[in-house]
């Protein structure tokens, strides 16, 4: 990692893919803030690299760092190792702010000096979400909640340990989504200080890969390989739980889900996926 900058209290780390994935960035609002700043991890996906917006390129509070590794994990960890800001926030191409937002999440981290890392919220005009109404730590989650990735807000200081994205996990990689899922609990593993905010953060423009992928089988494999980093003595009760929940919704009923879920688990134990656990 970079060392820190002192004029910057919050770094978005925006992972970019293709030339379409920087026009987006360019289209949609990210407002200038004092003390935020925003860095662009583009993986070029055969675009021209010189091809860059000339919205992204006039503004100083705009940094951009080109990647050509594969995979939305390894882009998110190019981020992170560029990063120079004390709170980190993770973005994604798609994604809208405000100053207020922004505002509100600095403000928080310095009201809350030993909260480590915080999921808040996101808006959603196309897939509406509902969210508690009260903050929780992350240890303790309330039923039925479940995290975004671009709603964690983590500290700097925490990923100076070395725990990164599992680059098995995301899109373009083996597993087709989840990265977030591991990537949050193995900072909790360590020790992090994690709470839920009710306080929404951005915007998101379409569907989140959940949200269009959660019926098909390619993802409940990934819940299976995902389960078992998570929750490693209850994943096989839990994956009981969620078949019987989609007997009546999932293609082919409880067992094809189960079958799904015993894919990701087989498979993550023969690609050793968690040999190095964090």
């Amino acid at each position: 990692m970079k060392p820190l900058n002192p004029e910057i209290k919050l770094e978005v780390l925006i992972s970019a893919y293709g030339a379409e994935g920087l026009r987006r960035i360019a289209r949609l609002p990210h407002p200038q803030v004092e003390g935020v700043h925003y860095l662009v991890s583009w993986q070029p996906a055969g675009a021209d690299v010189t091809d860059i917006p000339d919205e992204l390129v006039v503004r100083d509070d705009f940094d951009l760092t080109v990647t050509e590794t594969v995979g939305s994990a390894c882009n998110r960890n190019n981020a992170i190792e560029h990063s120079t800001g004390p709170l980190l926030m993770i973005s994604d191409d798609d994604l809208s702010y405000t100053g207020e937002q922004l505002q509100g999440v600095i403000a928080y981290f310095d009201s809350y000096k030993k909260c480590d890392l915080a999921c808040f919220r996101y808006h959603c005009a196309e897939a509406p979400r509902h969210y508690p109404d009260k903050p929780f730590p992350l240890r303790k989650p309330v039923k039925g909640y479940y995290t975004v990735e671009f709603e964690l807000v983590v500290r700097r200081r925490l990923l100076e340990t070395g725990v990164r994205y599992n680059e098995w996990f995301g899109v373009n990689q083996e597993f087709i989504a989840g990265e977030g899922d591991v990537f949050l609990h193995d900072l909790l593993h360590r020790g992090a200080n994690g709470w839920y905010v009710p306080f929404a953060i951005c915007t998101h423009h379409g569907n989140t890969t959940s949200d269009r992928m959660g019926d098909k089988a390619e993802f409940i494999r990934v819940k299976g390989a995902v389960f078992l980093h998570t929750h490693p003595l209850t994943w096989r009760p839990r994956m009981w739980m969620h078949a019987w929940r989609a007997r009546n919704t999932f293609p082919g009923g409880s067992r094809a889900y189960r079958r799904a879920w015993m894919t990701g688990v087989a498979d993550a134990r023969r690609l050793k996926v968690f040999s190095c656990r964090q």
